[in-house]
């Protein structure tokens, strides 16, 4: 799965909602380059705003499984899909193992690695 995040508008989607194999918060940034303090903060707030998650102090974005799982359904319906029983049972999978590695918070949200890239 990937959280794709446009720094210029604030659109917080998913791709990859049947990938059960990894998450990653991808944040297009404005400028090539690795990513400065302004543009932390636009991914902060985006993701804050979208209900899609925060920064943590490492620079990794922490998801609630909700949020992805909301993130889902309109990714899914825009493929003429919907998500089944088949898909919650693999997301749970997919979330004990990121339990079971020390990649889920107490309090349920998953940590994912941000990939900068170009807008």
């Amino acid at each position: 799965m990937e959280v794709l995040v446009d720094l210029a508008g604030g659109r917080v989607w998913l791709e990859g909602w049947e990938d059960f194999g990894s998450l990653v918060v991808s944040a297009r940034a404005e400028r090539p380059g690795e990513a400065d303090d302004r543009a932390l903060a636009r991914l902060a707030a985006a993701l804050e705003a979208a209900g899609a998650g925060w920064l943590d102090a490492d620079g990794d974005a922490r998801i609630p499984s909700d949020a992805l799982r909301s993130l889902a359904v309109p990714a899914a319906e825009d493929e003429g899909l919907e998500l089944g029983d088949g898909w919650e049972s693999d997301f749970t999978g997919m979330l004990d193992h990121a339990r079971s590695s020390g990649w889920i918070d107490d309090d349920g949200a998953v940590r994912a690695h941000v990939e900068w890239r170009d807008a």
